[in-house]
């Protein structure tokens, strides 16, 4: 797991390459707030025989120590960094919720870096809910049992929910309070029509953080992108339902592929 340090900020790269992978595309997931690798594990598994991937552990996550960011702007940059340190051309950068607003920021700072976009669980302005953020501060437990309440479909089974609480445990306050600011503070409504990329946009059905009328936003105004509403899923999509997650996205991805060709 390489450690990235750039614009001082330092995070970590998860590389998962199959040596039936030279040459073809790289996948570069990014995760939501709170996130870490973990939350893009059934991905992993699925496309690394046949990409390039590569899993952004944002400063501040996971294994990688020290603070985290404000600003989406801060995230993006590290990333835009981290992928020329490791000479990344052209990905397509598949990014959730936090990591949707990342993405989009790359694609609109940066927009000859993306082959094409997938963006999951996210809108064009993310804002939170003020009893979250003070809640990060004066309760910190309880408010990541609310958070992952309201992240998952009503059916999920209690142990992945228990897991994903104890995933977002990991992070400190201030890394998490971090995290939800920046969404709180990211609005791209109005800019959001620049982006000229192949997009995928995909949201669950029951999807109360982002829902679905954040999608067709993003879908509407995206020209020629695509929208899938995935049913029975909520804000973490790619963890709840990840066979039709992956099937779709694998789908763009081939769809784009073979316009370049």
């Amino acid at each position: 797991m390489p450690v990235i340090d750039v614009y001082g900020m330092r995070g970590n790269v998860v590389i998962d390459r199959d040596e039936r992978a030279e040459g073809q595309d790289s996948l570069v997931f990014i995760h939501g707030a709170g996130g870490s690798v973990s939350s893009w594990q059934a991905q992993l598994d699925y496309f690394n025989r046949s990409f390039n991937c590569l899993v952004m552990e944002l400063p501040g996550h996971g294994a990688a120590q020290g603070p985290g960011a404000q600003e989406i702007k801060s995230y993006a940059l590290w990333i835009r960094g981290a992928l020329d340190e490791l000479g990344v051309a052209s990905p397509f950068i598949i990014g959730h919720s936090m990591g949707g607003a990342i993405t989009m920021d790359l694609a609109l700072r940066f927009p000859a870096l993306p082959k094409g976009l997938v963006l999951a669980g996210t809108g064009a302005r993310l804002r939170v809910d003020p009893g979250i953020l003070e809640g990060i501060k004066s309760d910190f437990s309880q408010t990541v049992e609310r958070i992952c309440g309201f992240s998952f479909a009503k059916d999920v089974p209690k142990e992945m929910l228990e897991v994903a609480t104890a995933e977002m445990m990991k992070n400190s306050p201030d890394v998490l309070f971090g995290d939800f600011l920046a969404c709180d503070r990211f609005d791209a409504m109005q800019e959001i029509e620049a982006i000229t990329v192949p997009t995928l946009v995909i949201c669950g059905d029951q999807d109360t953080l982002t829902p679905i009328k954040y999608a067709r936003y993003l879908a509407d105004r995206i020209a020629g992108s695509r929208l899938d509403i995935i049913e029975g899923a909520g804000h973490e999509v790619m963890v709840e339902c990840p066979e039709q997650f992956n099937k779709k996205a694998e789908t763009f991805l081939r769809s784009v592929e073979g316009a370049d060709a």
